[in-house]
């Protein structure tokens, strides 16, 4: 059978957007370890994977919704974001960790044994408690059922049972605190043995951390006070497309649409016009001539109208231009998000699990006009749990689970022969 969709090579250009070592963190936790990506012109990048795998979190970032803890983001020949200030950060931690752990005696073997020991009885504490509290709640359930054939049979071997789980929880607490005292005793033994040399070293080594990670923060410090002023002309090259629309329900479909164009098209006007008058004051002709041609504010108004109408046509809702949202269905919604997107004449188009909020009968219609961007040659990344789509659709998929990328392949070999054992049970559980 003949493939209606060819999915044509495209890697003979430079990548449109690269990511090389991209972490992100939220209060600790890590999600992101380490993404490295190339996505091209006229892509069609399939990402998939369980929940909570870092799928959305890694699409934010491309366009800078989440702002990443640290590695590279470039679109195009610029580079978007870099940081590698946490990294060193991290690096300097680890080294101030070490020279605790060496100089109170927590790195001797000894102590770490000891330490295990007491997490095990800490454990075992922790579930005879448990026990405890059980065996109370039924002991007392039987004296109130005092009266029931066998209940004092019961009644006395669960007392039983639970007078000797008390005996072992005072055996363990008693465990517990002897081994304390020893690892107390083997701390005061290491520290009067440490090796002043080894204590010299770790802290030549930590001022010379301290040092690179000053300069890494004083760049990063830099570089984001300088992303601020480009990241809204950076966002404007990559529409976005999320879970749920998140239109304007105050605002008509096509006040929605063009909503963005025309704010940024006076705004652009503006500092133009502004530029084009500074150089007319010095003589330019150029700039005289220039400022004639500058659209009126009713003409910008107007062109982004008329390419709504057009998009619009696109994806079969011109009829709805002047409804409100809340007169949608949840289809039409996303498809109405999918053009707001596409107002701004993006050049990759970003869509986080477009039809997971959707009543199944109206998944169809918004796959069908991811279908005919793909179609159109719109370079696409899509978050999905539809495998079928991402099979026929996608000219690559990437498999991230646990904040990595852990297979990336084009969709007939991931999905026919996939390599990774994870994905390989993934797709056990999805297909």
């Amino acid at each position: 059978m003949q493939d209606k969709n060819p999915k044509t090579d495209v890697r003979s250009s430079r990548p449109l957007i690269v990511t090389r070592g991209l972490v992100k963190k939220f209060a600790g936790k890590v999600v992101l370890r380490g993404i490295d990506a190339d996505i091209y012109e006229g892509e069609k990048v399939a990402v998939v994977g369980p929940s909570g795998s870092g799928k959305s979190t890694f699409l934010r970032c491309l366009n800078l919704l989440e702002i990443p803890t640290s590695g590279v983001i470039s679109f195009g020949d610029e580079i978007i974001f870099s940081s590698d200030y946490f990294v060193e950060k991290d690096k300097l931690d680890a080294l101030k960790a070490q020279r605790k752990a060496y100089v109170t005696g927590c790195d001797d073997d000894t102590v770490r044994d000891l330490g295990a020991l007491l997490d095990g009885e800490k454990q075992k504490t922790a579930e005879l408690k448990k026990q405890i509290k059980a065996l109370k709640t039924h002991e007392k359930l039987l004296k109130a059922t005092s009266n029931r054939d066998g209940a004092g049979d019961e009644l006395v071997q669960t007392s039983e049972k639970l007078a000797q789980t008390q005996k072992e929880l005072a055996q363990s607490k008693l465990i517990a605190k002897q081994i304390k005292a020893q690892t107390k005793e083997r701390k005061a033994q290491v520290k009067t043995a440490l090796d002043p040399s080894v204590i010299s070293s770790l802290n030549q080594k930590i001022a010379e951390q301290k040092e690179v990670a000053a300069k890494a923060k004083a760049r990063h410090k830099k570089f984001m006070s300088a992303m601020e002023k480009s990241v809204d002309a950076h966002r404007r090259m990559t529409g976005m497309v999320f879970q749920h629309f998140n239109l304007f329900n105050n605002l008509s479909v096509m006040d929605n649409i063009t909503l963005a164009p025309v704010k940024t098209g006076l705004k652009e006007t503006k500092a133009r016009r502004k530029a084009l008058k500074a150089a007319a004051r010095r003589g330019d002709e150029c700039a005289k001539e220039e400022l004639l041609l500058l659209p009126h504010k009713l003409e910008i108004i107007e062109n982004a109208r008329k390419q709504a109408y057009e998009l619009l046509g696109k994806v079969g809702l011109q009829e709805k231009a002047d409804v409100y949202p809340s007169t949608l269905s949840g289809g039409q919604k996303q498809r109405i998000a999918i053009v707001r997107a596409l107002a701004m004449n993006p050049r990759i188009m970003l869509f986080d699990e477009p039809t997971s909020a959707l009543d199944p009968e109206m998944v169809g219609e918004v796959l069908q006009v991811i279908k005919k961007l793909a179609d159109d040659g719109m370079t696409m990344v899509i978050v999905t749990h539809e495998m079928g789509f991402a099979r026929e659709v996608a000219t690559r998929v990437l498999f991230v689970d646990e904040g990595q990328i852990k297979e990336d392949a084009p969709p007939k070999e991931l999905f026919g022969n996939p390599k990774n054992e994870r994905l390989k049970e993934f797709l056990s559980k999805v297909l």
